[in-house]
């Protein structure tokens, strides 16, 4: 069962209005009401503390949810890991731009959204959760690593069995990418290699900790014609 019909990264951040400008100098197109898109999903700023990123769904079956198994407390799931998902069973605030998020066009630099990724101790546990929750499996994988993603057709998670501590974070993925993270960097964006072991100055993979707390990994590849 599907968790709603509208899905949105929630971020939390002290100033709205100085973090939209943020986002947008990276290439995040306003939409308003404190919503961006990078043309596959929208990044909702809040002001307040909570997890971050969350992700809140609306138009959600809460009753249903919770009848299929689901652990819901307080209208709230949170997978395995710690990914914190708000059920909300109003109607959507609006449209996300695309109707199958895979296939859908990016309007950024930053490429392709490839996945909201996770490091986990435990592929099975948490792709189960998943599973339950909506999402199919796109491709599941066992080398260099266990990991796959998953998608309920409006949103991706990538989940990675490693023994990393790193955030959940934001992927984008661009042929050119090499090209606009050497842009990022110029343009004074603090960019720094995915691996501490890589040649810091081979721009191919970088991740950016934005000044608000939400990483992202920017990685030199084509997913255009990515299939399950």
């Amino acid at each position: 069962m599907k968790l709603g019909s509208y899905v949105e990264i929630l971020h939390y951040v002290e100033d709205p209005a100085a973090a939209g400008a943020y986002y947008q100098k990276l290439g995040l197109v306003a939409l308003g009401d404190d919503v961006y898109t990078d043309g596959r999903y929208h990044l909702h700023l809040v002001t307040g503390r909570g997890a971050n990123p969350s992700l809140r769904y609306f138009g959600s079956d809460i009753a249903a949810l919770a009848a299929s198994g689901l652990n819901i407390v307080d209208n709230t799931l949170v997978s395995p890991n710690g990914i914190t998902i708000l059920l909300d069973d109003g109607p959507p605030p609006r449209q996300l731009p695309h109707d199958y998020v895979a296939t859908a066009e990016d309007i950024t630099r930053l490429g392709k959204f490839g996945e909201l990724s996770a490091f986990i101790p435990d592929l099975e546990v948490e792709c189960a959760f998943w599973e339950a929750a909506g999402y199919d499996v796109l491709g599941k994988y066992t080398q260099p690593s266990p990991w796959g993603i998953w998608c309920d057709k409006q949103f991706l998670i990538g989940l990675h069995q490693d023994d990393v501590d790193e955030p959940f974070a934001i992927c984008h993925f661009s042929p050119d990418m090499k090209e606009v993270n050497g842009q990022l960097k110029a343009e004074g964006f603090d960019l720094t290699p995915f691996d501490t072991s890589a040649d810091p100055d081979d721009l191919t993979w970088q991740k950016l900790m934005t000044p608000y707390g939400l990483l992202f990994y920017l990685f030199t590849g084509d997913i255009s014609d990515a299939t399950p």
